[in-house]
């Protein structure tokens, strides 16, 4: 099966004049040349969720192609690179092509700085920095087309946001930014809410100016770091209300368990992109596998392979380090790029019915408890097994600590009475499965400092905890 003349025309058009150059993040909301515009890719990027992998292989093959050669002709610094690995833009095979890149990671793109960053004919350009919980913050930009043009259609790409629906939310703010500000797609279309110690959300006048805000304003979404959304819940449960939201979360990891309290407690299919500053969305989090960590590959804009530890690429099924090249960001290039993340790539097929692959996140590199022998463990199922244990209605926070490589402390901030008896069975439980490998011992506290940011530091690694005065 081939695209016809009109998926090209949407898909693969010349990368500038199909959006009218007057068009912005200003002027978005309400915006109907751009509606217009927005509505038939959106609806084909649903559809192509469910393209059978050829089709895809045209699609990306042509993209790809385009993509690497408007670099070579725009870039001094690119030209130079495609010409020291013997890249051969005209080739039949282009991905072979692409494998000859080295492959990049966070410190080399520091390195790079501006000269590998692309500007197009004076095009604005948003300016970001990695949050730098994962290491050195990374500055980067991202060209403001390239968002608008390429990127926002991903906002609505889930299937909790029906296409006939989407016109009418592109005309008013519909999502409610909890403690985390945008300066990005969903600016256009949001409020933000200021959260801090003085207006957190165990404040009780603090949760009902919320509540009133998401009614008063209609809004249908909440965007919020998962611990932050998690800790609303747990009070929206106690408080009696409400909250039909869809809840999108993105820049924090989430275990199994902390995904069903939230949907059980909304009612409503959540969105959780896997996705990162530098390189945008990868992939969506299926809806029908709640508390798993399957994402379908965005395959249209991002190509995704697993190497191992020597750079080594994987087969389906076998996890390693995930790395990405992006077909759609010129301004700062994600060609090959190691996320920092470690997954598989699964040969079975989603009983949801979509086509995409699934990529099943085992989370960063650093996320895992390091055991004597060599051995580790999951910190995302480590939560989920505390999780369960503790019920998270009972406490409003907590934090896991790996004090030392045979010693584990986890702090909670409770919401009600714990028996000590209680939590030493507890204790005694995660003992089991770290295979008495590490003692952990649970200790109850008044309160659990967060980034600024607003982000909960759920999990301090041991190397991390050896470099802090915790």
């Amino acid at each position: 099966m081939e695209m016809n003349e009109k998926e090209k025309e949407i898909l693969i058009e010349n990368l500038y004049d199909s959006l009218p150059i007057t068009i912005n993040l200003k002027n978005l909301l309400g915006n109907e040349v751009f509606i217009s515009w927005f509505l038939p890719r959106l609806k084909l990027i649903k559809e192509i969720q469910r393209w059978p992998q050829g089709k895809i292989d045209e699609l990306i093959e042509i993209k790809l192609k385009k993509f690497l050669s408007y670099l070579n002709n725009n870039s001094a610094f690119w030209r130079a690179r495609f010409s020291e690995y013997f890249l051969d833009l005209h080739s039949s095979n282009i991905f072979a092509e692409l494998s000859k890149l080295p492959i990049t990671n966070k410190a080399r793109l520091i390195e790079w700085g501006d000269i590998s960053q692309l500007s197009h004919n004076g095009a604005p350009i948003v300016d970001f920095c990695t949050s730098g919980t994962t290491g050195i913050p990374l500055k980067g930009r991202i060209d403001e087309f390239d968002m608008i043009r390429n990127e926002l259609v991903y906002v609505f790409e889930p299937d909790v946001f029906e296409i006939q629906r989407v016109g009418e939310l592109l005309r008013r703010k519909f999502v409610l930014l909890l403690g985390r500000k945008s300066t990005g797609l969903w600016s256009p279309f949001s409020e933000y809410f200021h959260l801090d110690a003085y207006s957190a959300i165990s404040n009780k006048k603090t949760r009902q100016e919320i509540y009133n805000k998401i009614l008063d304003n209609s809004f249908i979404c909440l965007s919020a770091y998962s611990s932050v959304a998690l800790e609303l819940m747990k009070y929206a449960r106690e408080d009696g209300k409400a909250l039909p939201l869809i809840v999108h979360i993105s820049g924090e990891s989430i275990s199994s368990e902390e995904e069903r309290f939230i949907y059980n407690t909304t009612g409503v299919p959540m969105t959780f992109q896997y996705n990162c500053k530098e390189a945008g969305s990868v992939g969506e989090k299926c809806p029908i596998n709640i508390g798993d960590s399957l994402y379908h590959i965005y395959r249209e804009r991002v190509l995704v392979e697993i190497v191992d530890d020597n750079g080594k690429r994987l087969n389906a099924d076998e996890e390693g380090n995930i790395i990405v090249t992006v077909f759609d960001r010129t301004a700062m290039p994600i060609i090959r790029y190691l996320t920092g993340d470690r997954g598989r790539i699964l040969s079975k097929r989603c009983s949801c019915g979509r086509l995409a692959p699934l990529l099943e996140l085992d989370g960063r590199k650093k996320d895992i408890i390091l055991l004597s022998g060599g051995e580790s463990f999951s910190i995302l199922l480590f939560r989920s097994l505390f999780a369960k244990e503790i019920g998270l209605k009972n406490i409003a926070k907590y934090q896991i600590v790996q004090n030392r490589i045979d010693s584990l402390q986890i702090n909670i901030v409770p919401r009600k009475q714990i028996s000590s008896e209680k939590l030493k069975l507890i204790e005694t439980i995660l003992e089991n499965n770290l295979k008495m490998k590490a003692k952990v011992a649970i200790r109850k506290v008044g309160q659990i400092e967060s980034y600024l940011s607003g982000k909960n530091r759920v999990f301090i690694p041991l190397g991390e905890y050896e470099k802090s005065d915790i």
